[in-house]
């Protein structure tokens, strides 16, 4: 829908995100890697044939969904796309967040994206696209308020015979769940950290999702990646394309953001997460 057909208060909220999402106290407050996973999605999308439906597993308030649906480059957003979470807080608010940005073909559920009856419910095989920023996991680090540090440490329920899953199992957890989603050749977009790409590779592996794009993200030209940002196929073989990095920050910088310019047209949003 273009700018001109739209409210005003809709302009000015999509104009304006992703400032103003609701995000409920205590939860994990969304930033740059949501944007720039959904940023990464649409930029990749936006170069194949138009995807009819699309997924987020963990969703949370929506910010790396909606980053998918708004971008400038994809120019046939899905028809359908769906928010998987499992705190029903998190999906009240971003069904909020949806309907004041006028993005009417988006519907959040809570749900257990390590229960396969979850995943049949919401559609098994059905999205040609789905994304993911896993639960890093990373020991040692430990956050203030409770549901962030849930989404940061806790795996979704599996099936009965292994009840719950932990640790550093959550990020086989989502691969896994977004296989189930994605028919023959289906795309998974995730962002992950830089330094944990054995975990990552593995756990494509086991998921049958084939590494098929891989974009280093580095903090400036002097550091090293600290990010990447990944596409896979569901059964497709491992041919993996590394592209060249982006770099988000200028070296030069100062005390202030520096944000690149290659930085800013990849996710014109970047600064602004909550």
């Amino acid at each position: 829908m273009s700018d001109c057909c739209l409210s005003a208060s809709i302009a000015a909220a999509r104009a304006a995100f992703p400032c103003g999402l609701q995000q409920p106290p205590g939860a994990y407050r969304f930033g740059a890697d949501a944007l720039l996973l959904g940023a990464w999605a649409a930029r990749c999308l936006g170069e194949k044939a138009a995807v009819p439906a699309v997924a987020e597993l963990g969703s949370g308030c929506g910010a790396a969904l909606f980053a998918l649906l708004l971008h400038p480059t994809l120019t046939r957003p899905p028809s359908q796309a769906l928010g998987v979470d499992d705190k029903e807080e998190l999906c009240a608010a971003a069904r909020l967040n949806a309907e004041r940005l006028g993005l009417t073909s988006c519907r959040f559920v809570r749900g257990d994206v390590g229960d396969p009856a979850c995943l049949r419910h919401c559609g098994q095989g059905t999205f040609g696209a789905v994304l993911a920023n896993p639960p890093y996991d990373l020991p040692g680090r430990r956050a203030a308020q409770p549901l962030r540090e849930q989404a940061l440490r806790s795996a979704p329920h599996t099936d009965a015979e292994n009840l719950r899953e932990v640790g550093p199992k959550a990020l086989s957890v989502f691969c896994r769940a977004a296989s189930l989603l994605l028919p023959h050749h289906g795309r998974f977009y995730a962002i992950f950290p830089a330094g944990e790409i054995s975990r990552l590779l593995s756990a494509l592996s086991a998921a049958r999702l084939g590494l098929r794009r891989l974009l280093p993200v580095h903090p400036d030209r002097q550091q090293p990646a600290l990010r990447l940002l990944v596409e896979a196929r569901r059964d497709a073989a491992a041919d993996c394309r590394l592209l060249p990095p982006l770099f988000l920050h200028a070296s030069d910088r100062g005390n202030g953001p520096g944000w690149t310019p290659e930085a800013l047209d990849f996710c014109p949003w970047l600064g602004r997460e909550g």
